[in-house]
């Protein structure tokens, strides 16, 4: 299937959803799998239709770095466990936007760079609004009730690794470097999270990602 129409597919997927408040999308996957490009293609697929869509990922919602590296900066675990707030984002974000939410939500927790914690002025959604959030742990039992339509991106590891360290080159110094970081700590981390909380089954859809030109549904 080419990209375009399988993303224009799941617009309208979303759309077909019959509810009384804003739809939260959620887009998982390892690291690397492709959840950003799709979660930004979709949104500007459901503008394009005129829909009003906020956009954010877990990454407005990391634990500062006294928590995120309390298990070391290559800790596998430590990632899993420690690099996001959770509870920030339900509260903040999710719990607010439900069927019994006030409607007023904020987008992200901590400022990443600065390592500070952000006390972003509120805003109200619409009841159609539609959030599309991204992230590699958005499917964990805690969360995954919290979110009307839910992705999974599934790209074989050999393949994100390859992509994840030719993005990441710059930052880890080296493409080798870059790519022993995805082993030891990012793709460890996803194999944790596949294994305790079996994202594929319980996601609304899969989409294989290994060819970016042309995904398809699982």
């Amino acid at each position: 299937m080419l990209r375009r129409e399988l993303v224009s597919t799941v617009a309208d997927h979303i759309l077909d959803l019959q509810l009384h408040h804003p739809i939260k999308v959620a887009i998982s996957g390892i690291t690397a799998s492709g959840k950003t490009t799709l979660a930004n293609e979709l949104a500007e697929e459901l503008r394009r239709r005129k829909k009003e869509v906020v956009r954010t990922s877990i990454d407005n919602f990391h634990n500062p770095r006294a928590i995120r590296y309390r298990q070391g900066k290559d800790s596998a675990i430590g990632y899993y466990e420690d690099a996001h707030d959770y509870q920030a984002l339900m509260e903040k974000l999710l719990i607010p936007l439900g069927e019994n939410g006030d409607r007023q939500y904020q987008t992200i927790s901590l400022d990443l760079e600065k390592d500070e914690y952000v006390n972003a002025e509120k805003q109200v959604a619409k009841d159609d609004t539609i959030f599309i959030v991204d992230g590699t742990f958005l499917l964990k039992k805690e969360l995954i009730h919290l979110f009307d339509y839910k992705i999974f991106v599934q790209t074989d590891f050999e393949l994100a690794r390859k992509r994840g360290a030719k993005r990441e080159t710059i930052a880890f110094g080296s493409y080798e470097k870059a790519e022993e970081m995805f082993l030891d700590r990012y793709h460890a981390a996803s194999n944790l999270y596949l294994k305790e909380h079996n994202p594929q089954e319980n996601a609304d859809i899969v989409v294989n990602n290994n060819d970016i030109g042309t995904p398809y549904f699982l």
